[in-house]
């Protein structure tokens, strides 16, 4: 251990790496991705090299790769697949043969659908750790980008069929609305995004206190390098405006739950389009906004079918921004 001052503790490589402490021992544990030494106090103690791996696996999780698929890759092979020109690479394309293999626990990591219907069965027994604990298992096994789409996105539309057909619970989809929504803002990029990235603005019209749906576009957003203000649920169009109008904020995005039949959200829609500056465009989603979406045409809103839709968006306002 004479070279011990060059050996990094794990806080300073989850600062480096934008990679929370948890989750580099949990793809440690499952995946041998690292195999750190360790003080005489037993604590993990990371080389250059370890960090300059964790944060090209975080990177390729963040475009879209489980880390079961990319966790044997060496640095070079990371290195290529960031770098890939064609979409849908896989990582096998840049296996070489010549760079031995570590060796993955055998464990099988869960799929998309099975993730979600764990979810379900953690709501339905009221069990908020469980339901924690699945959602920090689905983001280390499928990476950001999966886990927003395969897990996050039909929890939210299976909650919100539950709720509305009477199989779900007030309480259970408030535990849901809480888990969820911490579980995003603690998952929602935990690097730093630079300055000069656009500013959105997230949240729900007044009357609409169903919020899941605006913290997991915020969530995607901020994955995307947007600089993202989530003000919670049911404000007002002036409150909106004025958040607004003092971040300088691009564009606004609205979720719309439920009810699908509110003739005050209307009046709002039009309140808060009035309010706004005229380059700062609204963008709707959720299960009810296809119901408004004659009064949301009206005023110019943008309707996102979809996560891969509101992303697509936000690109558009990107470039034309430039």
């Amino acid at each position: 251990m004479a070279d011990l001052g060059l050996r990094h503790p794990i806080k300073v490589v989850s600062e480096r790496t934008g990679l929370s402490p948890h989750v580099i021992r949990v793809w440690e544990k499952r995946y041998a991705i690292t195999q750190p030494e360790r003080s005489e106090g037993n604590q993990r103690l990371y080389r250059d090299e370890d960090i300059e791996r964790l944060r090209l696996l975080r990177q390729v999780t963040e475009a879209g790769h489980p880390i079961r698929t990319v966790a044997t890759l060496s640095l070079d092979e990371l290195r290529a697949l960031l770098t890939a020109p064609l979409r849908g690479t896989t990582p096998e394309a840049f296996r070489s043969e010549a760079v031995p293999r570590r060796s993955p626990t055998p464990e099988r990591s869960r799929t998309g659908p099975e993730l979600v219907e764990a979810c379900l069965a953690a709501i339905a027994a009221m069990n908020a750790a469980e339901l924690e604990s699945i959602l920090d298992e689905a983001g280390v096994s499928l990476g950001q980008v999966a886990l927003l789409n395969q897990v996050i996105c039909p929890l939210v539309h299976r909650i919100g069929d539950g709720w509305q057909a009477g199989t779900l619970k007030v309480a259970h989809e408030h535990l849901a609305s809480a888990v969820i929504r911490t579980f995003l803002g603690n998952a929602a990029r935990p690097f730093a995004v630079h300055a000069s990235a656009p500013m959105l603005i997230c949240t729900t019209p007044s009357g609409q206190i169903h919020e899941i749906g605006a913290a997991l576009a915020a969530a995607a957003a901020s994955n995307h390098g947007w600089r993202v203000t989530y003000l919670g649920p049911s404000l007002p169009a002036e409150e909106i405006a004025s958040a607004v109008l003092q971040s300088h904020s691009r564009a606004v995005a609205l979720s719309i739950v439920h009810p699908a039949d509110d003739p005050q959200l209307s009046v709002e829609i039009k309140r808060l389009r009035r309010l706004l500056p005229e380059n700062v465009p609204i963008l709707v989603g959720g299960a009810a906004a296809g119901a408004y979406r004659k009064t949301l045409e009206s005023v110019g809103a943008k309707v996102c079918q979809s996560l891969a839709e509101f992303t697509e968006a936000l690109d558009q306002l990107r470039q034309g921004s430039n």
